[in-house]
C-alpha cells in the first residue's frame, strides 16, 4: 500500500519542514503533498523545487505552480513531481492510527478496496511507523523525545 505525508500547510521553519520531507523520503514514503495554506507567504514553486533538491524517491504533489516552475520541478526531482488536481482522486485522506496494530489494520483495509493510496499527516509517530514497518511493541523512547 502505498503511504503518502501531507506536510505542514503553514511552515515557519523551512530548513526544519525540508529536513522532516527528506526523512520521510528516506523512511519510504510513496508521496509528499504540499498543499500550503492560502495565507502562506511561501513561494510554493521554490519549496518544491528544494523539496526536489534533498528528496530523491518520494512523488512531489503539489498545489498549481506556473507552468516554467513545474517543469523545472519535474526536471529537478526526475520526473516525480505531481499537481493535486492530477492525484486527488486516486489516494484516500486517513488518520493517524492510534497504534501499530490499527495501523497495520489501515494498511490491510486499503489493500483489500483497492486503493492506490492512503493520505497521512506528517507526525513522527508516522515516521516511526515508516522506519520500523515490522517492530511489533509501542516505542516509549518516541514519547519522551516528542512529548
Amino acid at each position: 500500500m502505498r503511504v503518502g505525508v501531507v506536510l505542514e500547510r503553514n511552515p515557519v521553519d523551512l530548513i526544519a519542514w525540508l529536513n522532516d520531507a527528506a526523512s520521510y523520503d528516506a523512511a519510504g514514503a510513496d508521496a509528499l503533498w504540499v498543499d500550503l495554506d492560502r495565507k502562506s507567504t511561501v513561494d510554493i514553486a521554490a519549496l518544491a523545487g528544494a523539496l526536489a533538491a534533498i528528496t530523491s524517491r518520494a512523488l512531489l504533489v503539489t498545489g498549481p505552480v506556473p507552468q516554467a516552475s513545474a517543469d523545472t520541478v519535474r526536471r529537478l526531482s526526475g520526473d516525480r513531481h505531481r499537481i493535486i488536481a492530477d492525484e486527488a482522486d486516486r489516494w484516500v485522506t486517513v488518520s493517524l492510527p492510534s497504534d501499530r496494530a490499527a495501523w497495520q489494520a489501515r494498511l490491510g483495509d486499503a489493500a483489500r478496496q483497492g486503493t492506490h493510496g492512503m493520505l497521512v499527516p506528517a507526525d513522527p509517530r508516522l515516521l516511526d511507523l515508516l522506519r520500523n514497518p515490522g517492530d511489533p511493541g509501542e516505542r516509549g523512547d518516541l514519547q519522551l523525545a516528542v512529548g
